[in-house]
């Protein structure tokens, strides 16, 4: 019995807000709405132009230097740098793309290659590692895409394979510059 009056309590209440929609009943139509220009100058207003006076003329401004910017990196195609560090290998029957001279003396030399991302990595890493760079500092292997970051001495080394999605050879970056002590303490 009280499950019953409990059950229609909660129907009650459930059904009450619906009680006092008005939607069946018609609605007086919405007011007009004055009519206002459309296009690209709807929303400007007519102003005048500032009058000038004939005894101010107006002064151009003076042209000031343009900030010096470091060099932009240069691109060779020529072959493997002088100073490409001992120990990091060249995969078989790659061919050299490109040397980049970066900022700070980096340099990045891309390479070309037939063979497949984990064999490129495992190439990297083991070789290296036999070298003397050890261990990678940083390290992520991927289907399509690897990283490797190494450091022997001041020099470090990133670099990163991954696929051309035009030729579907892979793209190995080499990546080498020698840190420096920074031109302030650090905190």
């Amino acid at each position: 019995m009280i499950r019953r009056s409990m059950c229609r309590a909660v129907l009650v209440a459930v059904l009450l807000p619906f009680s006092a929609c008005t939607c069946s009943q018609e609605a007086p139509p919405p007011p007009k709405v004055a009519e206002r220009p459309s296009g690209f100058g709807a929303m400007m207003t007519p102003r005048k132009a500032p009058e000038r006076e004939a005894e101010n003329p107006v002064q151009a401004p003076t042209p000031h230097p343009a900030p010096s910017l470091p060099p932009a990196p240069t691109v060779s195609q020529s072959g493997v740098p002088d100073n490409f560090p001992d120990g990091i290998p060249i995969p078989d029957g790659s061919k050299v793309v490109g040397v980049q001279n970066l900022a700070n003396n980096a340099k990045s030399v891309i390479f070309s290659s037939d063979q497949d991302s984990p064999e490129l990595f495992n190439l990297y890493r083991d070789t290296m590692r036999k070298s003397g760079w050890g261990d990678p500092t940083q390290q992520f292997q991927g289907k399509d895409q690897s990283f490797l970051s190494f450091k022997k001495g001041e020099t470090i080394t990133n670099i990163s394979v991954s696929k051309d999605p035009k030729t579907g050879q892979r793209i190995v970056a080499v990546m080498y510059y020698e840190e420096k002590p920074l031109p302030f303490p650090e905190f």
